[in-house]
């Protein structure tokens, strides 16, 4: 082997390494719908959208040494890598900016250039050459909780997938365990809607066995015990 090649194979891999250990720091600097989305895939799934991210997934047959996503508005100039989870899952969350309304890519693994396998959609460049594309969804507002509708009124957790979650305060003499939260399936979005009459109500939420008041209801105050709880209150009319 001349020294011509071994420079050119010690700077690859150099920069394969760079490359793998910058996924992992991205990784492991992401919200907790995002780490559990990472940590939790088993199989490869169409894009999605997670908390301002876009989340491409590749699984194939066998471990790979490198797989990359690159983006026409970049001019293909930046191969984003993948971080790879203990299930074989490769995933990248790349974060999306104001204004982006589709993204047109094309993966990159060991060396090949492909269109995504999980993603259906594709469109074709002035050179022929066939993308993945992925139109963004519009940004929904933040969920309420509580939220009153319908003659009821619904309580909200946003967590992780398969926890188990109660809800209990006033209305039910504080029993932790009356009203399990049921969760949207796969997506770690729990959920109780109450029939309750007009009045004040302090309330809390059980979570995997620990007490804590609303994330999303930024009124507080005290329980009985002199611990932070939720509160709100149910107009005359219901």
């Amino acid at each position: 082997m001349d020294m011509f090649t071994h420079s050119r194979r010690l700077t690859f891999i150099i920069l394969l390494f760079i490359l793998l250990s910058t996924a992992t720091i991205t990784a492991e600097h992401v919200t907790v719908q995002l780490h559990f989305a990472i940590t939790e895939a088993m199989e490869a799934a169409p894009p999605e959208v997670i908390d301002d991210h876009l989340v491409l997934t590749y699984k194939g047959r066998r471990h790979y040494r490198f797989v990359g996503a690159a983006f026409k508005h970049e001019d293909f100039k930046i191969i984003h890598p993948f971080y790879v989870n203990t299930n074989g899952v490769y995933i990248l969350t790349y974060p999306l900016e104001e204004g982006m309304s589709n993204l047109e890519y094309r993966l990159v693994v060991d060396g090949l250039w492909m269109t995504d396998p999980n993603n259906s959609m594709r469109t074709v460049d002035s050179s022929g050459i066939t993308l993945s594309s992925f139109m963004i969804p519009e940004k929904e507002g933040p969920p309420e909780s509580p939220k009153q509708e319908n003659q009821a009124v619904t309580f909200r957790y946003l967590g992780a997938r398969g926890q188990r979650v109660y809800i209990y305060g006033d209305f039910n003499n504080w029993d932790p365990y009356m009203y399990r939260m049921m969760e949207d399936p796969g997506t770690g979005s729990y959920s109780c809607s109450l029939r309750l009459r007009s009045g004040t109500y302090r309330y809390k939420f059980i979570v995997d066995g620990t007490s804590m008041p609303d994330p999303l209801n930024d009124e507080k105050t005290l329980d009985s015990f002199g611990e932070t709880a939720s509160v709100f209150t149910v107009p005359s009319r219901y």
